[in-house]
């Protein structure tokens, strides 16, 4: 087996383990944990960072449907803040497996392939989503 592949096993297998923890958390908790994550991402690629200010007052809605929990995001300066409740319709919903959004997140997956896969669900303004897709294919 080569590295990669004992590393992406290693992945799946942390991922899975987290599974049953993160069912059981309740919701503000993995709000404050979902908002480190990106906060983290955010400040390792200053061009991100940069480029989210091109969608300020941006509402996505993230919906992981292995753990039936949802979360939102919004652009703010530049800055993502996390919410679990939020007034009024998002400009972009995304459901999918926590894998696939953090994997989207992290700029690991390609997200054509796994809206073409159907392993990632979108819906809303498709003007504001195609760019937010641009973004991270860019970083």
């Amino acid at each position: 087996m080569t590295g990669s592949g004992l590393a992406e096993k290693l992945k799946r297998a942390a991922l899975k383990g987290a599974s049953i923890p993160l069912r059981l958390l309740p919701s503000w908790v993995e709000a404050i944990g979902a908002g480190a994550f990106i906060s983290t991402v955010i400040e390792s690629k200053p061009a991100f960072k940069e480029r989210l200010k091109e969608l300020e007052g941006k509402v996505f809605l993230f919906e992981a449907t292995d753990h039936k929990k949802t979360f939102y995001m919004v652009i703010t300066n530049g800055d993502i803040r996390i919410a679990l409740h939020r007034a009024g319709t998002p400009d972009v919903s995304m459901k999918g497996d926590v894998e696939v959004l953090v994997e989207l997140l992290l700029g690991r997956v390609d997200p054509d392939t796994v809206f073409f896969s159907r392993r990632l669900e979108i819906n809303g303004d498709t003007a504001v989503a195609i760019h937010f897709k641009n973004i991270l294919a860019a970083v």
